[in-house]
């Protein structure tokens, strides 16, 4: 997983989320108007893995404890992690995806970065909602040579603050 090229669920993952895939919530053709309210802060966490050697010698972290901030309007989705602006669309069922190329936090980087998951809306009097699901991160140098080049999937969960 490190060939340093988007995956093809990547590839899907980013055009669903820049408006290319099906449009709407679901299966349906028109987007939802009772989407989940997913807007909000985040605060990231990730398991035990950490990023491949490849990635650390390209500065590569994972954004733990970082925050993720989502806006949404029906069902489209606009958030910002690291600096990294993503799109994508939710669900009425609470399936999301997020996607979006930019600069690295170093500047020299570019980083493309991906999240498809679950919202689950907060249960209960003082219940915390929660993103889980998948992070993809392609990570490119491109002003070296040779070009420098790195991925990784790693399941990830977030709660609203």
């Amino acid at each position: 997983m490190t060939t340093g090229r988007l995956t093809l669920t990547g590839l899907a993952v980013l055009a669903t989320a820049l408006g290319l895939g099906a449009p709407g919530c679901g299966d349906s053709a028109t987007p939802c108007t009772d989407c989940p309210a997913m807007e909000g802060r985040y605060r990231m966490a990730f398991g035990d893995a950490g990023v491949p050697a490849e990635c650390l010698n390209l500065g590569v972290e994972l954004p733990r404890n970082r925050p993720l901030d989502v806006t949404r309007s029906a069902d489209r989705l606009i958030g910002n992690l690291e600096g990294v602006g993503l799109l994508g669309t939710i669900s009425a069922e609470g399936s999301f995806s997020m996607a979006g190329t930019g600069p690295g936090q170093d500047g020299g980087r570019m980083d493309t970065l991906s999240l498809a998951g679950r919202y689950t809306s907060p249960e209960g009097d003082g219940g915390t909602a929660r993103l889980d699901g998948t992070f993809t991160g392609n990570f490119s140098r491109p002003g070296v040579e040779p070009p420098q080049r790195c991925s990784f999937v790693t399941p990830f969960s977030a709660t609203r603050e």
